[in-house]
């Protein structure tokens, strides 16, 4: 039941004594009363669960019935007739059908067991077995083919499969869940042959609905490991490759948990709540098994100012396409998007029944109804308003699966979980634990290249919890070490490793740069050693000539000065000659200067001849003796 308050009251409660007592409500918006009559109920608590009594002036308005828990033979009449017919129907063999009584027995034996060692207290508020626990083991068995379950011991198998993901996934400590696979196979050994520790060793006691792959949804046993890693890893490249990247490392325990996911996702009515610490893999395992299992995921987004109204649009947004649109859609939730406690109000409505009062308008109710009319027509059904509005709710109680990502740090998980009942009661649990070192070892190798000594980092996150554990006992402070912190502190060793790598890797080029150099310069060094001791050779030859060519130059030289002695001696020689000749051409030209008027006289002279007087003189024998 809900939380008891400050004053001692319980609200749901006195609004109902109010009614019983008064026939009315205060309508708070019009400030007026309302009038309600012919209104009788019919109410039932879990006197195991949330507050433990009943306010008398409540209680005094009804008959009290006390239902028992049901006898074990009750139980096995029910759940009997449940699997026989299953198995008559589909078509399983005899020997499997014959186990059933015997399988049924060994069930309840083992929830008796359960509810008598796991009880419930202030820090293990959910350790509550009770008939729905039973109920979801056979529930998962239904999902078996007959292909699946061919021998009986196939069948003691899946229930041991079955038996750990109802009991076990729900305990919160390693030495809890060490004591239920010990009274699990002791259990199976009472009622089976052939049960023994090696079930839980040599193979992968996984059942999943891709256990053959992902387009083979068939409930089935994993064959291996590598098998399965193998076909989640396929199904991780091709949601990276639609939806945003997720680097998931996918060791044993994160395989174990999407598995975990899958099958409560393919369940009917099937919600979750995963339970870890921060960085567990908590969302990311949920969207890949969710894409398994070809959901939609659905998650608000926070912004500035975003309140209850803006969750209920988005709600309203969501129910509107899943119920009417028939799109299966997961509906995933954290404890850092709750700003305000009032968002588990309506949360824990819609694990409970589906319906949140005042969710739609009438107007949108109207339009919901008129939606989905002609489905109901073509399946046969009365499409009245009510029937609609059922089939509405039920659609979504299919097709919407709500999942919860809490951390169990601290009391806020168990406050909410007393506030609201529907969070444990209509959810089915996984419980996170912390990495093992080999899991961490695995972390280590994908985000950072496999170098000598890596192992010491998860041995020394391990240290750190351990460590940590005393730490609480001994100091009462708790010092959380979350897969988060290991992995923010992988990525700084990486960053750190990366930075420092490429430093030394740029030394280390710059060295052999270096030294490549200096083996460049002694090789040519070398080939000017042998280019020189050529040269000089030839410099010495050259050097002999020159020195040869020197001396005939020399000689040479010596006979040139004499010879230019010789030419001095006649130039000056022709110099005298020069001087001489000049003072004749003197003398010539004032001759000439004075025998130019007779030259002249004579130029005259010729030119009075004509040809007549040269005809004349020709006849002449000789000359006159002035013309000489």
């Amino acid at each position: 039941m809900p939380e008891v308050d400050v004053y001692g009251t319980v609200q749901p409660h006195t609004l109902i004594r109010q009614h019983l007592d008064y026939n009315h409500w205060y309508d708070r918006q019009r400030l007026v009363l309302k009038e309600i009559h012919n209104c009788q109920y019919i109410t039932c608590m879990n006197p195991t669960a949330g507050s433990f009594s009943v306010n008398p002036r409540l209680q005094r308005h009804f008959s009290v019935f006390a239902v028992h828990f049901p006898s074990a033979e009750a139980l096995a009449t029910i759940f009997t007739s449940i699997l026989s017919a299953h198995f008559l129907q589909g078509g399983f063999s005899y020997g499997v059908s014959r186990s059933v009584g015997t399988l049924i027995q060994a069930a309840i034996c083992l929830h008796q067991k359960i509810s008598q060692n796991f009880l419930p207290t202030a820090i293990r508020f959910h350790y509550i077995f009770n008939l729905r626990d039973l109920s979801n083991i056979f529930q998962g068995i239904l999902f078996a083919l007959p292909d699946c379950v061919r021998y009986p011991i196939d069948l003691v198998h899946l229930w041991l499969h079955e038996s750990s993901r109802v009991y076990s996934d729900k305990l919160m400590e390693e030495k809890d869940v060490e004591l239920f696979n010990k009274i699990l196979l002791d259990t199976g050994k009472r009622y089976f042959e052939g049960i023994d520790e090696s079930i839980f060793i040599h193979q992968p006691l996984v059942y999943c609905h891709f256990a053959h792959g992902v387009g083979e949804p068939r409930y089935h046993q994993a064959s291996d490991w590598e098998k399965l890693q193998k076909t989640l890893t396929d199904a991780l490249e091709h949601y990276n490759e639609l939806h945003a990247v997720m680097n998931l490392v996918l060791f044993e325990e994160a395989m174990q948990h999407v598995c975990r996911i899958s099958r409560i996702l393919e369940a009917p009515h099937g919600n979750a709540l995963l339970v870890g610490v921060g960085g567990s893999g908590k969302q990311s395992l949920c969207r890949l098994a969710a894409f398994l299992s070809t959901l939609e995921v659905f998650q608000i987004t926070l912004r500035k100012g975003y309140g209850i109204h803006d969750l209920r649009s988005d709600i309203a947004a969501l129910y509107i396409k899943v119920g009417v649109k028939n799109i299966g859609t997961v509906f995933l939730h954290t404890d850092a998007q709750i700003p305000d406690e009032r968002f588990l109000v309506l949360i824990n409505d819609m694990l409970a029944s589906g319906d949140i009062p005042d969710l739609f308008s009438e107007e949108e109710v109207d339009m919901i109804v008129t939606s989905i009319r002609m489905e109901l027509r073509g399946l046969g059904l009365m499409d009245n308003r009510d029937n609609c509005w059922a089939f509405f709710i039920e659609r979504i109680r299919r097709q919407l699966k709500v999942v919860l990502c809490f951390s169990p740090v601290g009391f806020t998980l168990r406050t909410r979980a007393r506030k609201f009942p529907a969070l444990v009661n209509c959810t089915a649990i996984d419980w996170f634990h912390s990495w093992p070192q080999l899991a961490l070892q695995s972390v280590s190798t994908t985000f950072i290249e496999k170098i000598p000594d890596l192992e010491f980092i998860s041995y020394a996150h391990t240290s750190v919890n351990e460590v940590s554990v005393k730490y609480q006992q001994n100091e009462k402070h708790f010092n959380y070490t979350t897969p988060k912190s290991f992995l923010e502190f992988m990525k700084l060793y990486g960053n750190l490793l990366g930075t420092k790598r490429r430093e030394l890797t740029q030394k280390m080029e710059r060295l052999e740069n270096g030294l490549q150099k200096l083996q460049t310069t002694a090789s040519q060094v070398e080939d000017l050693k042998a280019k020189l001791a050529v040269q000089e050779v030839e410099l010495w030859q050259r050097n002999t000539d020159t020195e040869a060519l020197i001396s005939k130059i020399g000689q040479q030289t010596d006979k040139l000065n004499q010879e230019r002695a010789v030419a001095d001696a006649e130039e000056q020689r022709v110099g005298t000659i020069q001087a001489e000749v000049t003072t004749q051409q003197q003398q010539s030209e004032k001759d000439l200067a004075k025998a130019e008027p007779a030259l002249q006289a004579a130029n005259a002279a010729l030119n009075t001849l004509n040809r007549l007087n040269l005809t004349e003189l020709r006849t002449f024998p000789n000359p006159p003796s002035h013309s000489d």
